[in-house]
């Protein structure tokens, strides 16, 4: 268990989705980097920006950029990435959301698999259950 974005939760997350067959057929095919930036909320108690990632890259294929509370959302499973896209509450900086969106089921599964080992967060934030 780790708190989420952290460099343990990546490590975790990471290994975790390697030895996940059902994340390993629905992401067969990509191919794309992405890192995620996580914007600070210091009204909440979170005081710096974080960026996570699989392998950090500043020339990653997807820069997707959000508010601590949506990446939350995400991550609680109460927002999916895709719907956050969309509206965006969560921005895409590099790269295309029609890529994104024929690999949903493998976005979902990283989710899932995220919300198993997340057991804390930064600032005020909780987890839902």
């Amino acid at each position: 268990m780790a708190r989420a974005w952290s460099a343990e939760w990546s490590a975790i997350q990471q290994e975790l989705c390697q030895k996940d067959k059902e994340f390993q057929e629905e992401a067969e095919g990509y191919d794309r980097t992405v890192v995620m930036h996580v914007l600070a909320d210091p009204e909440r108690g979170v005081e710096k920006d974080m960026f996570v990632g699989f392998n950090l890259n500043p020339n990653a294929d997807y820069l997707i950029e959000g508010t601590y509370q949506d990446w939350w959302a995400v991550n609680e499973g109460t927002k999916g990435l895709v719907a956050s896209l969309l509206d965006q509450s969560i921005l895409l900086r590099a790269g295309k959301t029609s890529y994104i969106a024929m690999f949903v089921p493998a976005v979902d599964r990283f989710y899932t698999i995220s919300r198993g080992h997340t057991d804390s967060y930064d600032g005020d934030y909780k987890r839902n259950s």
